[in-house]
């Protein structure tokens, strides 16, 4: 089973003020889907970031696998890939009145299909537009910063790092040599997050099975 949960390894002191170092040693690989809705505007948005998300993730042994569509219903009980929760995202014109200031997307759980995420399309226009120079990075770190939050699955942020609430000009900096990390406490909430998620998918698929 590729997603199988084996030793994580952290070898820096964990912390939300430490930077993740790539070179660290990791003994666990996590596989997560991720659904670009092709039907708005979220593949033209956030498309051009997908390479530069991967990469981030890649670092701290996450691998995304991207498709274009909408989040499936359900998945299927059929086999061991089937077992993880996927990430859906979609985009709606403008961000509600009850949204946060500054916030770029909010999440929601789908059922047994997994997570998805609705960007609001007027805030990252303005954010992209304000930060024409880091190009393709900054769809990838939007994606990096929120893909990071629902992995974790709870709602909070970072003192330092791709997870910060708002990112300073050192950070966008950072982001044009592709150096914003994640920090060691954030690495270790993601892996944590998505072992839960996985573990609460294949327990939900054993007892659909069951059932039948």
């Amino acid at each position: 089973m590729r997603n199988q949960l084996t030793t994580l390894v952290l070898l820096a002191a964990i912390g939300s003020g430490s930077m993740y170092a790539a070179e660290e040693t990791r003994t666990v690989s996590y596989f997560s889907d991720v659904y670009i809705n092709d039907h708005d505007a979220s593949a033209q948005l956030l498309g051009p970031g997908k390479f530069m998300a991967s990469a981030i993730f890649a670092k701290i042994g996450v691998h995304l696998n991207w498709h274009a569509g909408e989040l499936p219903v359900a998945n299927s009980a059929a086999g061991d890939e089937s077992a993880q929760r996927a990430f859906g995202i979609r985009t709606v014109e403008h961000a509600p009145e009850s949204a946060t200031p500054g916030a770029l997307a909010s999440a929601r759980i789908v059922g047994a299909a997994g997570t998805e995420i609705t960007v609001y399309k007027d805030r990252v226009l303005g954010f992209l537009d304000n930060h024409r120079n880091l190009a393709g990075a900054a769809a990838g770190y939007v994606l990096a910063h929120e893909l990071a939050h629902v992995m974790q699955g709870v709602g909070r942020h970072s003192e330092s790092g791709i997870l910060k609430a708002r990112w300073s000009n050192n950070d966008f900096e950072e982001m044009i040599f592709h150096k914003l990390v994640f920090t060691n406490f954030d690495v270790e909430l993601i892996h944590k997050g998505l072992a839960l998620q996985l573990a609460n998918s294949a327990s939900a698929a054993v007892s659909d099975s069951t059932e039948r």
